[in-house]
């Protein structure tokens, strides 16, 4: 009768020390969800912003694409850079005349 005394102490004995143990690795598997979820929250929101810059900058390509291609043509049209303007100085009210004869 002792010893089945001894057997059922050691019974409930283990029952609790398994059921702390499976305690304690639901609390750290339920703290690690949590963390690798506030992980993927993160990266995503760094995700996002990043393909706003990437937008952002694909459209400042295509603008600095479309001016060089803009200035080859004008290169291969042969036109110049504009430097010093100089104005042509007109004497008096009109710029043409009718002139007949």
């Amino acid at each position: 009768m002792k010893k089945k005394k001894e057997q059922t102490k050691l019974f409930f004995l283990l029952i609790i020390v398994a059921i702390v143990i499976l305690t304690g690795l639901y609390v750290f598997q339920i703290s690690e969800m949590s963390r690798v979820s506030y992980l993927a929250s993160s990266k995503e929101i760094e995700i996002d912003s990043l393909k706003k810059e990437n937008s952002g900058l694909k459209l400042s390509i295509s603008k600095n694409k479309n001016l060089v291609s803009i200035e080859e043509r004008i290169k291969e049209k042969g036109y110049d850079k504009v430097g010093k303007i100089n104005y042509m100085v007109v004497s008096g009210d009109t710029v043409a005349t009718n002139q007949k004869n």
